[in-house]
């Protein structure tokens, strides 16, 4: 992927290899994404005995039913296989001569076990530990997945919590991973309510869709319901039933994967138009609920770190959040989560609805209409609450502990201080690479290229000179914070190529391309490129006189002067 540079070409004058890159490029990304892509939070996996095909059928008929099944006849290789999955929770299913669980108690991963068609003794002495069902059917273990999954899926709501006290924050400074995690909750609100889209945008996302669930007729059917009957008034519908929207939408918010994301922009902003309807056609109704209950299980490490240790800070969600106004709701899922996972904790988050504090930009609403009646509230993605207090109650023979949530006013001064870099416009013009920049501070690095690779795959964003070379500014940032030069440089060459087919050579705007360019030749100490670009940098500015920013030009110079003396020094 990385091209050196060459002693023989001047550093504003692009190789005709460089420019055939690009095809290159979109090759490589479309061949990486097909093959590592997953779009949901749940893997099931099936292993079997080696020696027997008995369960072929079986098998056969759970792949036309669920998405993405794995299937192995060799422990040690599906062990392995486990081991290096970062996003997904296992469902395991286990059938023929498998007859211990001992090397599965070690995998953090695994959320749940299955024997299938065995009547014989587990040979497990830890067994208690590891929670398993012996299932005799195909059709009763799809049932008993198909549960286990939604609890699993209500459950992985990822959480952001940034502290009320958090000194200044600069997208110029390495932020710290919650700082970074919170503001890209936030950032990912904010681009989505100014995003326009193109009238195809529905129709990429089925085409998406139907690609990555070829082989799963149960969400194909779904699919091809969607693209037929899906009407902006049904967006809150499709995203809070069970069904591939969903199960998309809340494994990419979690991961931050911003390409995907945008991919249902336009859901995301027609739901906000409908949760602002519901709430004023349900007024009367919301005027009777001033708390709500959401269920979650943490472990007790997560739950300090995140939650136990910011009282008064703020707290999201990273995606549509769900509650329901009767707390034995809420106490039940935990429940039945603990009795899946007893080494975790229980949370209830209260929620105190404030109707004054009701805002359009983030709005919140019963969902009940023609479509739904449900008795839920539903608020919009990433919504800021602050946490009021934290206490540990007791319900029944459980301990739990109860979160005490509040809806933040949109002119809270310490809110606003922390959003203050999304507000930039500087930031909306460079969307790419400021989420590469989070994602980097999150310590997300093969995310963040993954983000900036599948946003080159969309027809919205290849269709636009500009904003292809905002995603190879961001790729080029990422791999120069890896300290990789040589692919940050191509990616710096090929902005420049795609900046000059729509602005001038001597246009002040590429100055900043000139200048990374020179920042990664002083990197590789290849000291003479790196001077020629600076100088080329300054040129462009001075040559903008009315506009010239002293401050860079002096900034510039500095360059400049450093890398002469190191010139000099080597000769």
């Amino acid at each position: 992927m990385g091209c050196s540079s060459s002693k023989n070409v001047t550093p504003y004058v692009l190789s005709k290899h460089l420019s055939s890159n690009y095809e290159e490029f979109m090759s490589m990304t479309k061949t990486l994404l097909q093959t590592t892509r997953f779009l949901e939070s749940c893997l099931i996996i099936w292993l079997y005995d080696e020696t027997s095909n008995k369960f072929e059928n079986e098998i056969k008929h759970l792949q036309k039913l669920v998405y993405g099944l794995k299937t192995f006849n060799n422990v040690d290789a599906c062990i392995t296989f486990i081991n290096n999955i970062q996003d997904e929770k296992v469902f395991l299913i286990i059938s023929g001569a498998y007859r211990t669980l001992e090397c599965f108690h070690h995998l953090p991963q695994l959320e749940k076990l299955y024997i299938f068609d065995s009547f014989e003794k587990i040979n497990d002495t830890r067994h208690q530990t590891l929670k398993y069902n012996i299932i005799q059917n195909i059709n009763s273990l799809y049932k008993q997945l198909q549960e286990d999954i939604q609890l699993c899926e209500i459950d992985f709501i990822p959480i952001n919590v940034v502290s009320a006290l958090t000194q200044d924050i600069s997208f110029s400074s390495k932020l710290t991973k919650e700082q970074a995690s919170f503001l890209f909750g936030q950032m990912i609100k904010e681009i989505a309510s100014r995003l326009k889209f193109e009238s195809s945008s529905r129709d990429v996302l089925i085409d998406f869709c139907r690609m990555h669930y070829m082989n799963n007729d149960e969400e194909l059917s779904m699919i091809n319901e969607f693209a037929k009957n899906y009407r902006p008034n049904k967006a809150l519908w499709w995203l809070t039933n069970r069904c591939f929207i969903s199960k998309i939408l809340n494994r990419v918010q979690r991961t931050c994967e911003i390409d995907i994301i945008y991919k249902f922009g336009f859901l995301i902003k027609q739901a906000n138009i409908q949760l602002n309807r519901l709430y004023e056609e349900n007024a009367s109704l919301m005027k009777t609920i001033s708390v709500v209950y959401r269920g979650k299980t943490m472990s007790n490490v997560e739950f300090n770190t995140t939650i136990k240790n910011n009282n008064d800070g703020f707290l999201s969600f990273n995606n549509f959040l769900i509650t329901t106004s009767n707390k034995k709701v809420a106490i039940d899922f935990i429940d039945r989560r603990l009795a899946i996972h007893p080494d975790k904790i229980g949370i209830i988050f209260e929620i105190n609805i404030d109707q004054t504090l009701f805002n359009e930009k983030h709005p919140f609403a019963l969902l009940k209409d023609t479509d739904m009646n449900k008795d839920e509230i539903c608020f919009y993605m990433n919504t800021v609450f602050r946490i009021e207090s934290i206490e540990q109650i007791t319900y029944g023979v459980m301990v739990i502990w109860l979160v005490k949530l509040k809806l933040v006013n949109d002119n809270d001064q310490q809110l606003l201080h922390i959003l203050a870099p999304t507000r930039n416009p500087e930031l909306h013009t460079n969307q790419g690479y400021f989420l590469g920049k989070l994602l980097i501070d999150m310590e997300e690095y093969r995310r963040a290229e993954q983000v900036l690779y599948g946003l080159m795959e969309d027809p919205n964003f290849r269709s636009q000179p500009r904003r292809l070379v905002r995603l190879h500014n961001g790729l080029a940032d990422i791999y120069t914070c890896k300290n990789e030069y040589i692919k940050a440089l191509n990616h710096y060459r090929q902005a420049l190529q795609i900046s000059l087919t729509y602005l001038p050579s001597d246009h002040p705007d590429l100055a900043s391309i000139y200048k990374a360019i020179g920042d990664n030749h002083l990197n590789q100490k290849d000291n003479i490129h790196a001077l020629e670009n600076y100088e080329k940098a300054i040129e462009l500015l001075e040559k903008d006189t009315p506009q010239t920013n002293f401050a860079i030009v002096a900034d510039l110079q500095i360059c400049v002067n450093r890398t002469k003396q190191l010139i000099e020094s080597n000769e």
